[in-house]
């Protein structure tokens, strides 16, 4: 049994890191996405999973090219020449598939859900194909799934106001069904699981629910690959039998009376110097550069990033080789985009995003 894994998107949400970085690859604890992916469908007994790819293809092919460390599970690649949408997406990937029942599952989802028992389900059912929902706190950020007491799906409500919320259960992106649902989807043309291929199949009757309760979040925001990250520090999900709160590479350099409050991640070769201070759930990539006295709590710092002395971020997403210049403060949910350059003493905040390459002049902003 298969999976269709749909990673072909932009990723736009969360740019402007996905600009560089593919969103399949961007790291939580120092491993990139696609591994907890993959980790999660060899959990559930499938034997391969097909990427269908899109945008930035060579950076994931280049990842699992030797395939190391997946044994028997097979990894295929469905290259997309233009956008087929999500629906789209499983049809270009059907040359690869074995014409059993199979897996889709969004390329953003991290979650701790029992795939065998959505299958077992599944396939205890008449069903064509059956979407597992979730529960949310706020049910008017998402479109919404209505089922009945036989977990038939009765209903899709496309992000309601809220005195028009009747459930707040959510496609959670994780769906199985069987080969007949290919027949329905014309090749060579965009086409969404979600608005089209779904409805039809709920139109007949075909279209059954599995609820979890299992940890669930979609990475493709700022705010949520951030909380996925802390999610991941704590052990939360996807911690596996080695974790550690304090997870540090021999290869870092610490200087005196450094601060590390865990749970942290410090990458392959990352320099921390004197008095500085890693915590809050905080993930440093290969190269990173801490300077004298600076602080970084609750960010994620990807590749080469570099923050210097005196500098504070906080609860931000600093992109693969852009630095924070000294006594700078970054902090409330801003991102900034790879190489980009914040000179000494400014303030970003409420989520300002900064583009790769920009150069901010010191002290030349407070936001």
């Amino acid at each position: 049994m298969q999976a269709v894994v749909l990673v072909g998107g932009q990723g736009s949400r969360l740019r402007p890191i996905t600009y560089d970085i593919p969103k399949a690859l961007v790291p939580l604890r120092n491993r990139p996405f696609m591994g907890y992916m993959l980790d999660f469908l060899r959990g559930g007994g499938l034997d391969g999973a097909v990427l269908s790819l899109g945008y930035l293809p060579d950076p994931i092919q280049d990842y699992l090219g030797d395939k190391q460390g997946f044994g028997d599970f097979s990894v295929d690649y469905a290259v997309e020449d233009r956008t087929l949408g999500t629906a789209g997406g499983v049809k270009n990937a059907e040359q690869y598939l074995d014409g059993d029942t199979l897996v889709v599952v969004n390329g953003d989802v991290l979650t701790g859900m029992d795939l065998r028992k959505a299958i077992e389900i599944h396939k205890a059912s008449d069903a064509l194909a059956t979407i597992t929902l979730t529960s949310v706190e706020d049910p008017t950020a998402y479109g919404l799934v209505e089922v009945d007491h036989d977990m038939v799906v009765r209903r899709f409500i496309e992000k309601p106001a809220a005195d028009e919320v009747t459930t707040n259960l959510v496609n959670a992106g994780v769906y199985v069904m069987e080969p007949e649902v290919l027949d329905m989807i014309r090749p060579g043309r965009e086409v969404s699981i979600e608005r089209e291929v779904f409805p039809d199949l709920q139109a007949g009757g075909r279209l059954r629910a599995h609820i979890t309760s299992s940890y669930w979040r979609d990475i493709g925001t700022p705010r949520s690959y951030l909380a996925a990250s802390h999610d991941v520090l704590s052990g939360a999900v996807g911690a596996g039998e080695a974790f550690e709160y304090l997870d540090v590479d021999p290869s870092v350099e610490l200087g005196q009376n450094v601060k590390l409050l865990p749970p942290v991640s410090l990458g392959e070769g990352c320099e921390i110097s004197h008095l500085a201070t890693i915590g809050g759930r905080s993930a440093l990539g290969r190269g990173c550069r801490v300077g004298e006295g600076a602080v970084v709590e609750g960010s994620i710092l990807l590749d080469g990033a570099e923050v210097e002395a005196g500098a504070v971020v906080r609860g931000s997403i600093i992109g693969p080789g852009a630095r924070v210049g000294n006594s700078s403060i970054i902090r409330g949910l801003s991102v900034l985009g790879a190489g980009c350059v914040v000179g000494e003493g400014n303030v970003l905040d409420q989520g300002i995003r900064v583009n790769p390459g920009v150069v901010i002049s010191p002290r030349s902003l407070r936001f």
